[in-house]
């Protein structure tokens, strides 16, 4: 498949800042500005997330993808997400 099979659109508020800032940290992501407002996070192959490596309370982890996202969620509980394509 062509193209990313990954893709997080992360809301440009301090909230969210770690997982762009994370993202741009792991080899098999990228990271760009897309539409305003929003950074993308795309990826081929699975990625994953831990809570308190992100330093992110409940309330904010729960809501990470609010932004929307491509790809499917085969982990997520209060320490680790996990979305695979």
């Amino acid at each position: 498949m062509n193209g990313p099979r990954i893709r997080i659109f992360v809301p440009q508020v301090p909230e969210f800042a770690g997982l762009a800032e994370a993202a741009r940290g792991m080899p098999q992501c990228t990271v760009r500005q897309c539409p305003p407002g929003y950074e993308l996070i795309e990826a081929q192959g699975p990625i994953e997330f831990g809570r308190k490596a992100l330093g992110l309370k409940p309330a904010i982890w729960y809501g990470l993808f609010t932004g929307g996202l491509q790809g499917r969620i085969t982990r997520f509980d209060r320490d680790v997400v996990r979305i695979e394509p």
